[in-house]
């Protein structure tokens, strides 16, 4: 099992806030666990509505400068990808949609970003710290952890594994 690692960001607050999670257990090879969340525009997603796609679930904030540098490269990716059945969920943990959509204008992507404003997603997936992100397959099965920015090249060649 490889967890990938860079450039990470670790708060304060979400070390208090998910020091204390249930040990969820999340890992390669266990399937995600589903969420529920409001988008940007108060829509509510859930996880287990984007089976039959690959997903990368990516956990960033607005105050996280390797979050903030990490988003055109998720736009890239996605863009590439995309019509081949590619999804990416970014799930902000900011405790201010203002500032989520103030920097999305400022910064446009086409992915779905929700807004988990009192941590329940991060809490199920025990973030410590951001940006990371999951690769989940169509079965919704966890298939590579990443913490820290993601490495272009690598995560394309992991992506690719899993489009087939």
């Amino acid at each position: 099992m490889i967890i990938h690692t860079n450039y990470i960001v670790i708060s304060p607050f979400l070390c208090f806030q998910f020091a204390h999670a249930d040990n969820n257990e999340i890992k390669i090879g266990t399937i995600a666990i589903n969420f529920s969340l409001p988008d940007l525009n108060g829509k509510t997603h859930s996880l287990k509505q984007y089976k039959g796609s690959v997903i990368l679930l990516n956990f960033w904030a607005t105050w996280c400068p390797p979050c903030r540098a990490e988003i055109p490269i998720l736009s890239k990716i996605y863009k590439n990808y995309k019509k081949s059945g590619f999804k990416i969920i970014a799930v902000s943990l900011d405790n201010d949609i203002n500032k989520v959509k103030a920097f999305l204008n400022e910064n446009p992507v086409e992915f779905t970003v929700l807004f988990d404003k009192k941590g329940e997603a991060g809490y199920k997936y025990s973030i410590y710290a951001i940006p990371t992100s999951f690769l989940i397959d169509k079965e919704l099965i966890i298939r590579e952890i990443y913490i820290g920015m993601i490495d272009e090249k690598k995560f394309v060649s992991d992506l690719k594994k899993w489009l087939k």
